[in-house]
């Protein structure tokens, strides 16, 4: 794993033969913009850049979405339910950042119990593992360390500058996925990124504190911060640590 400048981002997005900033406007009332296009590492640098990002089933051409509404979260926002600090204070789990990610996205992509059909395919996980190998796709892990170390939870998404944009999350334990999302917002803070992408609101995103944000006032708040130079996330803490930290 690597990780590029900024600056190496945005010429490596500059070389898309497609160029989503041209095709905002043709998003339908639920964000759809269109099909096709490939998932280069070029093409999906020009996407994030763009506010843009792949979304489709198994058997669909790649499909492009810009929500008219983004679910967001600014991680100095962010307070975990008490319930979540008393999971954290009692669980033996550690957490780590980039440690296993190709692990973390097989995970996500699993079938739920709500659901057989899954949106990450192979041919998505080849594309952010592509990322993650230029330092841009980022994950994090939550592992159990009661007997072999057993990964329980965890997500993972993509850095562009000062943004984090999540793609997915998993838990097999109880509250896993939440403490991932809680330590990324630490991990977030420590290293500058000011905003959490969250995409599409869903009932879990909106009780971990997301919020709304219309698409103009978040593509323009994007264009500052995909040009603002921030390390990379990374970390690692106990959750009985994470538990304990104060803002």
């Amino acid at each position: 794993m690597q990780y590029l400048d900024l600056a190496d981002l945005h010429t490596i997005a500059n070389r898309a033969a497609f160029d989503f900033k041209q095709v905002i406007d043709l998003a339908d009332d639920d964000g759809f913009i269109g099909a096709g296009a490939d998932l280069s590492t070029a093409t999906l640098l020009n996407a994030y850049r763009n506010g843009v990002f792949p979304w489709f089933g198994a058997n669909d051409p790649i499909c492009w979405w810009c929500p008219p509404v983004r679910c967001i979260i600014h991680p100095n926002d962010f307070r975990p339910a008490k319930s979540l600090v008393r999971t954290a204070k009692k669980m033996p789990w550690h957490i780590t950042t980039n440690r296993a990610f190709d692990s973390v996205m097989s995970a996500c992509a699993a079938p739920r119990t709500y659901s057989d059909d899954t949106w990450i395919n192979t041919q998505m996980m080849h594309a952010y593992t592509k990322l993650h190998e230029l330092g841009v796709a980022m994950s994090v892990e939550v592992w159990d360390n009661t007997a072999d170390e057993v990964l329980v939870g965890g997500l993972y998404g993509v850095q562009y500058g000062a943004i984090f944009c999540g793609e997915s999350m998993f838990h097999t334990q109880k509250d896993a996925s939440k403490v991932a999302f809680w330590a990324l917002m630490n991990f977030a803070k420590s290293c500058g990124i000011r905003l959490i992408d969250c995409q599409l609101e869903n009932p879990h995103l909106m009780s971990l504190g997301a919020t709304l944000m219309p698409r103009d006032e978040f593509l323009t708040t994007l264009a500052i911060l995909n040009h603002t130079p921030t390390p990379p996330l990374s970390g690692s803490m106990s959750t009985h640590h994470l538990a304990f930290i104060k803002d």
